[in-house]
């Protein structure tokens, strides 16, 4: 019983401690990089960041990274293991799946919008279920 609760305690405990911030592996030599909730489309070096904006470089409005939802450790779990496919021996640590984002935040906003106006939205980059049109992301979801 002292065993149990030990392990418990540890699971816990190793929980709690390995909150990190958001970070993503970005070439071989392991650099490690903050992951940016919007990025640019031209991936431009020292662009992106936690606001939409412009990026200083190429002058492209910021388009929104959905990596940065799916990196978050704490909402996705564990990582897995899965083998590489031109080295079966290295293993590649995979995110776990994640549950999907609310279509709604706690004030009823969309995370996701029609550009046409339409009513309603989702949880994701859909379609608009009145017009067809791409739903697009709807910053006021996370204020």
């Amino acid at each position: 019983m002292k065993l149990l609760n030990f392990l418990v305690l540890l699971i816990v405990v190793l929980t709690i401690s390995c909150k990190e911030e958001k970070t993503k592996v970005v070439n071989s030599k392991n650099t490690v990089k903050k992951v940016q909730h919007y990025i640019c489309e031209n991936k431009c070096e020292n662009s992106g960041g936690d606001a939409a904006g412009n990026c200083p470089v190429c002058k492209n409005p910021y388009t929104h990274n959905t990596a940065y939802h799916a990196n978050d450790l704490l909402k996705s779990g564990p990582l897995k293991v899965e083998s590489n496919a031109t080295n079966p021996t290295q293993k590649t640590p995979q995110a776990a799946p994640k549950a999907p984002t609310p279509a709604q935040n706690t004030k009823g906003v969309y995370h996701y919008t029609c550009t046409n106006g339409c009513a309603g939205g989702s949880g994701a980059a859909d379609s608009c279920k009145s017009c067809g049109n791409k739903l697009t992301h709807n910053q006021l979801y996370h204020n």
